[in-house]
């Protein structure tokens, strides 16, 4: 009897915890409306001449393009071009995306193209309101990338005030790479695939990062084409990320079956504290923009807490 129960013991601590989702729905309302249209690329988003509200950088094309946001912070208008990554050689890029990797206050750049397996990174020496770019392909150096791994983000992953880096991979997995350095002198180290993002049965991936539900911690954001938009909780902390699918975060997100999901970022388009959703769909003329409507938890309780509160 004790040898069995030590056997079952032994056994049961072999199997792996699988994280669960916190039971948090978030509600998303359409507002395509608001979205730029005519022209829809894989995108980044950030605000590249100061002026307050977001702009979208569009990563299909040659150079990358730009839809300039001439609106207000909480009222988007679009304008197309002129782009401000003419000083950058032209590829087809597969994805980027944008951050403030020195802390200088402007926005660098970080994208990678189909056709090769390394990461690009360009410094913008230039000034929040006024981009101008310098390569330098040593900041990433050491991080492995496979058939050009197509969706390179930046944000703080660890809580930590510097950008770290997280990078799509053509499997729909994505890598982890953790910045040792600062705020303003960024040193990468490679850590390996991200538990809990399995792969995916589309092709193409992008992914976005933010903090969907409004706990302090950031989330992620899966399309592909052939396949669902996807949303990874972080049921870690700021500190210590820790990823699980969950349908309830993409509640009221819906694509045409007819049409492909191809690219996606998350950005505050309206002002009002939480990211939206914007994603490029069909053939590259149509983007649809989902407004957070915000998060719900959903606990547990008993009726006597119920009655507690109305003492």
């Amino acid at each position: 009897m004790k040898i069995t129960a030590i056997l079952t013991a032994v056994a049961c601590a072999a199997l792996p915890i699988l994280p669960v989702s916190s039971g948090a729905t978030v509600y998303w309302a359409p507002a395509h409306e608001l979205a730029p249209q005519g022209y829809s690329c894989r995108m980044a988003a950030g605000d590249l001449d100061s002026d307050g509200d977001i702009d979208l950088s569009l990563f299909d094309a040659a150079p990358i393009a730009q839809f300039w946001n001439i609106g207000t912070p909480d009222e988007p208008a679009w304008q197309f071009g002129p782009s401000p990554y003419q000083g950058i050689p032209a590829c087809t890029a597969q994805n980027g995306g944008l951050g403030d990797l020195d802390a200088d206050g402007d926005l660098d750049l970080v994208f990678t193209c189909w056709y090769d397996d390394f990461v690009r990174f360009y410094w913008n020496t230039g000034t929040p309101s006024n981009p101008s770019w310098e390569a330098d392909l040593s900041v990433f150096d050491g991080v492995p990338t496979s058939g050009g791994d197509g969706s390179p983000r930046l944000a703080d992953m660890d809580g930590d005030g510097d950008l770290d880096a997280m990078l799509g991979s053509w499997s729909g997995m994505v890598r982890y790479a953790h910045n040792v350095g600062t705020a303003s002198a960024p040193s990468f180290e490679y850590v390996g695939w991200v538990d809990g993002v399995l792969s995916v049965d589309g092709h193409s991936p992008t992914i976005a990062l933010g903090d969907l539900d409004s706990d302090g911690d950031l989330d992620l954001v899966r399309t592909s084409v052939g396949a669902p938009v996807e949303c990874f909780e972080n049921v870690g902390t700021p500190q210590v990320f820790q990823f699980a699918e969950s349908e309830a975060l993409m509640t009221g997100v819906s694509v045409p079956p007819s049409e492909h999901c191809w690219g996606v970022d998350l950005m505050d388009i309206d002002a009002d504290g939480d990211p939206d959703m914007m994603l490029a769909v069909g053939l590259g003329d149509a983007n649809l923009l989902f407004l957070n409507g915000g998060a719900t938890p959903v606990a547990a309780t008993s009726w006597g807490v119920i009655k507690a509160m109305y003492r």
